[in-house]
C-alpha cells in the first residue's frame, strides 16, 4: 500500500478499532462554552498498524493547552509496542523496530499518560482511532478506562467550516496556513490538532 493511501486509511480506520468510552463527545456549541474555562489535551498515537485489537501503540504525543489556547506542557516519547511495526506503518511514520527496541513498554508508560490527561478534554483528529487504541491499551494493562470528554477536530472542523474538499488533518493545516512540523509523528500531529481546535473554537467568535 502506498504512503498516501495508507495515511488516509490509518486516520480513517474505525471499523476495527473500539470506540472510546468517554463521558461525552464535544460538539461545536459545547466547545464554545468550554473554551476559555477548560483544559484540553491534544492526543495522538503512532501505531504498529490499524487494528487496536492486535496492533499496539509505538509513539505517544500529547500537548496540554490552557484556557487561552496556549501550550503549557507536552508528553512525547517512543514506547516499545511488544510486536513488530508493520512495513506500511513504518513507511508513514518513519518509526522502525530498532528505534523502539530499548524504549519503555507501553504498559509501563500508560499510568503517566493517564496522569497527564487528568480530567482534561481529550482532543484528537478522527478521535475514534486514538481513543480505541487507548481503551485497548488500558484494558490490556489492567487499568481503568479513560472516561474524559472527547473533542474530535475532524468533526468539529466539519461543523465550523462546512464544504471543504478534505478534512484530513494535514489538508486542513495547509488550507488554513497553520504552523506545522512533521506529519505522522505523534507530538507534531498533536500540536497540529491543538491549533486546529483553537481555530474551531474561535470560528463562532
Amino acid at each position: 500500500m502506498n504512503r498516501f493511501l495508507y495515511s488516509r486509511t490509518i486516520r480513517g480506520a474505525t471499523s476495527n478499532s473500539r470506540s472510546g468510552t468517554g463521558s461525552g463527545w464535544v460538539g461545536l456549541p459545547e466547545l464554545a462554552e468550554l473554551w476559555g474555562s477548560s483544559i484540553f489535551v491534544a492526543l495522538d498515537f503512532e501505531t504498529t498498524g490499524l487494528d487496536s485489537c492486535v496492533d499496539r501503540i509505538c509513539e505517544i504525543g500529547a500537548v496540554r493547552i490552557d484556557a487561552s489556547g496556549e501550550e503549557t506542557d507536552a508528553f512525547s516519547l517512543l514506547v516499545c509496542p511488544g510486536r513488530p511495526i508493520s512495513p506500511e506503518a513504518s513507511r508513514v511514520n518513519g518509526i522502525t523496530d530498532e528505534m523502539v527496541a530499548n524504549a519503555r513498554p507501553v504498559d509501563e508508560v500508560l499510568p503517566e499518560l493517564i496522569e497527564f490527561l487528568g480530567d482534561s478534554v481529550i482532543v484528537a483528529h478522527n478521535a475514534s482511532f486514538d481513543m480505541g487504541f487507548l481503551q485497548a491499551a488500558t484494558e490490556r494493562a489492567g487499568l481503568e478506562n479513560v472516561r474524559n470528554r472527547v473533542a474530535d477536530t475532524r468533526n468539529l472542523a466539519r461543523e465550523a467550516f462546512p464544504g471543504l474538499p478534505s478534512y484530513a488533518l494535514q489538508k486542513l493545516i495547509r488550507h488554513f496556513g497553520l504552523p506545522f512540523e512533521r506529519a505522522h509523528r505523534a507530538c507534531d500531529d498533536a500540536r497540529a490538532c491543538a491549533r486546529l481546535l483553537s481555530l474551531c473554537a474561535r470560528s463562532g467568535c
